[in-house]
């Protein structure tokens, strides 16, 4: 396929360059004993990372944006028919830009206008796709950008506002409890997709367009596959039931229905209609929402205002509403189990096939 011609770079966002394949390529550990202990730590240091960081580390779970993907891929009769035949032939690319978009790390110590979590940024990513593999990618992760601005703009500030905990770890708890209403199914499916898969091709596409943070892109993919692995183990899922378990913050199945279904509209019409969408207007990042939410929530707590739920709730839909259009595109949706609402017992992951037993789940994608 012949090589699509790249936007000239504005000037206030310059590229950072490419750097060499020996750059690229991740030490490797020889010593077998060295091996096993990072297997022990890093679930640890994952988790404890996860928990203190200082900035917002996802705005949804992986299993929420691949239930969201899940949700479009069944239903590609919405988007314009170009991505719909790219959609049709690269399935788990599109899913795998679409939680790759969060690879990236410490994502405020990146230059002016680079945050991974731009449109800018994301366009730039599609518009430098080589061939349709990676544009399936691109797509992936403009999708994942149009999903967060409902995810920063409305879900995490409504909910970071309802509760009495810090920015970061709420942010953690809110994301880890939206991927629990969806389900383990699709948690399993982003493992899958993530980990036995060799997506080496849209990593480099990473490479040359993500800005670097504090880390490195290998280091911060080995820490984004990490933290997916890690999501997913038995010990850590447990922890988090029982947390559940004792929490006094409520989200009911109806409302985890609405806003799943609001950053399906969002996803379809940014793919329909890019720079002219709902979505294009709004900040993925949702760094205003997200500041503000947290000074609401202080003063609030200040002059007793947050003793009184009733009140506290309605200034959370004030503050960060729902968009006040009607739904355009989920009620268009055909396939009954994911129309029944996420949180129904029908929407499950379908892309790839049950597990056979002593096999992988599919062939490892180019």
């Amino acid at each position: 396929m012949r090589r699509r011609s790249r936007r000239p770079q504005p000037t206030s966002c310059p590229r950072i360059r490419s750097r060499s394949a020996r750059e690229r390529s991740p030490p490797k550990v020889a010593d077998p004993e060295a091996r096993a202990a990072l297997r022990v730590l890093t679930p640890l240091l994952l988790a404890a990372g996860w928990l203190l960081v200082p900035e917002p580390v996802l705005a949804w779970g992986p299993a929420t944006h691949v239930a969201l993907g899940e949700a479009l891929l069944g239903a590609l009769y919405l988007v314009p028919p170009a991505a719909r035949a790219i959609l049709e032939r690269y399935p788990l690319h599109f899913l795998y830009g679409l939680v790759a978009a969060d690879i990236s790390f410490a994502k405020k110590y990146v230059p002016e206008g680079r945050h991974c979590h731009s449109w800018s940024v994301g366009e730039e990513i599609l518009d430098s796709a080589d061939s349709e593999r990676l544009t399936s990618v691109g797509y992936g992760y403009l999708a994942h950008l149009a999903a967060d601005t409902i995810a920063h703009n409305i879900f995490v500030p409504q909910r970071l506002l309802l509760t009495s905990t810090t920015q970061a770890v709420g942010h953690t708890y809110w994301e880890h409890r939206m991927d629990m209403h969806v389900g383990e199914d699709f948690l399993a499916l982003a493992r899958h997709i993530v980990v036995e898969h060799d997506h080496s091709e849209a990593d480099m596409l990473f490479d040359d367009v993500l800005s670097r943070t504090l880390f490195s892109f290998n280091t911060n993919r080995r820490i984004f596959r990490g933290m997916i692995r890690f999501g997913g183990h038995e010990r850590w899922q447990r922890v988090f039931g029982r947390v559940l378990q004792k929490s006094r913050f409520d989200l009911p199945n109806p409302l985890v229905d609405r806003y799943f279904e609001v950053a399906f509209d969002s996803m379809v019409g940014y793919l329909r209609d890019r720079h002219m969408s709902p979505a294009a207007d709004m900040d993925p990042v949702g760094e205003l929402n997200l500041r503000l939410a947290k000074m609401v929530r202080r003063r609030a707590m200040s002059d007793h205002t947050a003793d009184h739920p009733e009140v506290l709730n309605q200034m959370a839909e004030d503050f960060f509403p729902f968009p006040s259009s009607p739904l355009l595109y989920w009620p268009q949706l055909q396939d009954p189990d994911f129309a029944a609402g996420i949180t129904s017992s029908g929407a499950s992951a379908r892309t790839l096939p049950a597990p056979r037993a002593g096999k992988s789940l599919a062939k490892p994608a180019s």
